[in-house]
């Protein structure tokens, strides 16, 4: 029997991908889901696991570019740039300055806000759907800082959080050791931010959501998309394997690699792989009902179901350069320092190529050059953050359908000129 359905082939099975995938099936659209590795494992089997809905304002800001020659000499600080890399990073840097005025800060992050307002609603949608809402925690996080005046360096940040909409509290010390008992504030600051909630498995979560679709029908190819080309009646993709596939429409989802697939529809955009490290604890030692995280130092420490997640830093390297597994060993010095009795033995490493656009804008657009493409990457830090929601507004836009946010901040072709 004929399948008269629209058929849209959606490459990358991240939380994006997936997420894409599982809304266009909702649409009633026949789905192609193809990625190189199992569903799951980029980005979702590494990162820090939060759903940080209050983190709108964009890493580049005043001020933040001289910060960054301190990073780079601390042998222990949260940026490493690979020599090798400095000559193809320098458009992107120069770009990534340009945002940093505080119009354009407020900007972007009133942009994002919108995003976010709906991410856990979303999610709420989604866990129920793949029977997966027990992986989820709602208490929210505690931000720390190491001094007074670190603290009040960021007074701006939570003023433009607050106007925004988000809250966050102050803790004394005792109200925060009555939350994490194993904390060691010593001179610092903790903050409580409710509108941060957390997986407690992503790798698990992203791969339910492919296989909720894959269930209902969906087609799981894994693979590699080496050519892609556009018409106006369709598209064409051919794999690394030899395989050829035809569909109706398309949605680039691939995180840090979706430049190689626009360049052969439109062209590539502002976007570098931003390397994040983590290190996954089996046997920590300390329970932790919150993520806690450094903003002092740049990292996130996420208890999950298999043990403590401790996850941060920033490489900038070559999409192919090996991986620097030092940074993640790092880390485990941080957390040290700031939870009392903290094991850090059998520790294991991993590293992810985070999407990063040099606004920290994600693009969930149409293409501007194919009515039958669709973009939907370069979500940084926050794929996790604004996956499902990403992936409801994508559906939309494939089926014609009016987005309940404005998507213009997110346009493909933004840089366009620029």
């Amino acid at each position: 029997m004929n399948d008269s359905r629209q058929h849209c082939v959606v490459i990358g099975a991240g939380i994006i991908g997936a997420s894409c995938a599982w809304h266009l099936q909702r649409k009633g659209l026949k789905v192609t889901l193809i990625d190189s590795v199992p569903p799951g494992q980029s980005c979702s089997s590494g990162n820090a696991a939060c759903i940080s809905r209050s983190s709108v304002i964009p890493f580049s800001y005043p001020g933040m570019i001289w910060k960054v020659p301190g990073w780079m000499l601390d042998p222990l600080g949260p940026m490493r740039i690979r020599p090798l890399a400095i000559p193809g990073l320098l458009p992107w840097f120069w770009k990534f300055w340009r945002v940093s005025s505080m119009q354009k800060v407020e900007a972007i992050a009133t942009a994002q806000t919108q995003l976010m307002r709906t991410a856990f609603n979303d999610y709420d949608e989604i866990l129920a759907a793949t029977d997966s809402a027990h992986l989820r925690r709602s208490k929210g996080a505690i931000h720390v800082y190491d001094t007074e005046k670190e603290y009040l360096g960021d007074q701006w940040q939570r003023d433009l959080r607050a106007r925004l909409g988000f809250e966050s509290k102050r803790l004394s010390v005792d109200e925060a050791r009555a939350l994490v008992p194993c904390l060691k504030l010593d001179k610092g600051v903790a903050i409580m931010m409710p509108d941060w909630h957390q997986l407690l498995d992503p790798e698990k979560v992203t791969a339910r959501i492919a296989e909720h679709c894959i269930g209902n029908g969906a087609e799981w190819i894994q693979d590699k998309v080496t050519q892609v080309k556009a018409y106006d009646q369709g598209v064409s993709l051919r794999t690394e394997s030899g395989k050829n596939i035809k569909a109706d429409k398309l949605v680039v989802a691939a995180g840090a690699w979706s430049n190689l697939i626009a360049k052969q529809l439109d062209y590539k955009v502002s976007m570098i792989a931003k390397r994040g490290y983590s290190s996954m604890i089996p046997n920590p030692g300390v329970e932790l009902d919150y993520p806690v995280m450094s903003l002092s130092r740049v990292f996130v420490m996420t208890p999950l179901n298999d043990g403590l997640r401790v996850a941060g830093t920033a490489e900038f390297a070559a999409l192919e350069a090996e991986p620097d597994y030092q940074r993640a060993k790092v880390l485990l010095k941080h957390a040290s320092d700031y939870l009392e009795g903290l094991n850090t033995e059998n520790a294991t490493e991993w590293m992810g190529q985070r999407p990063m656009m040099s606004d920290s804008t994600p693009i969930i657009s149409a293409s501007p050059g194919h009515r039958n493409v669709f973009y939907a990457f370069g979500h940084g830090h926050y794929g996790l953050t604004q996956g499902p929601t990403t992936g409801r507004h994508i559906a939309d836009l494939v089926v014609g359908d009016e987005t309940t946010t404005d998507l213009t901040p997110f346009r493909f072709d933004r840089f366009k000129g620029k």
